[in-house]
C-alpha cells in the first residue's frame, strides 16, 4: 500500500480515480490545486503524487517544478486532458521534459491508472 497525494480541480475526477486508488489498496489524500497539494507535501511524505496539469491557482508544472529538486521526491504522474492553448500530447511532454516519472491521457482508464501506478512505485529513489 501506498500513499499517495491525488490533485485535481475536478471534484468528479478524483472521485474516480480515488476509487481506481482505494481499490488497488493504496491510502489516498485529496488536493484541489497545486498550491493546496505543495501544503500537503511540505506537512506528510507520500510515496506517489498523482497530478493534474491544468488548475487553478498553480498548476501541475508548478508543483512538478516545486518537488524536482526536493531529496525525498516523491514519484510523479501527470495526467490532462489537454487546454485551450496547448494539446493534451504537447501538456503531457512538457510534463515529461519536466521530469515527471509517467503521463496519462485523459479520460483515464482503471486499468491505465493501476500500471502506471504499479511502475512508478517500482522505480528506485532517484531515478
Amino acid at each position: 500500500m501506498a500513499r499517495i497525494l491525488l490533485v485535481d480541480d475536478d471534484r468528479l475526477v478524483r472521485t474516480t480515480l480515488a476509487n481506481f486508488l482505494i481499490h488497488d489498496g493504496h491510502q489516498v489524500t485529496e488536493a484541489g490545486n497545486g498550491l493546496e497539494a505543495k501544503r500537503l507535501l511540505a506537512a506528510e511524505p507520500f510515496d506517489l503524487v498523482l497530478t493534474d496539469i491544468i488548475m487553478p491557482e498553480q498548476d501541475g508544472l508548478e508543483l512538478l517544478m516545486s518537488q524536482f529538486m526536493r531529496p525525498d521526491r516523491p514519484g510523479i504522474i501527470a495526467i490532462s486532458g489537454g487546454s485551450p492553448n496547448l494539446s493534451q500530447q504537447e501538456l503531457l511532454d512538457i510534463a515529461l521534459k519536466m521530469k515527471a516519472d509517467a503521463v496519462l491521457a485523459k479520460p483515464v482508464s482503471y486499468e491505465m491508472l493501476s500500471a502506471a501506478v504499479k511502475a512508478a512505485l517500482a522505480k528506485p529513489e532517484g531515478q
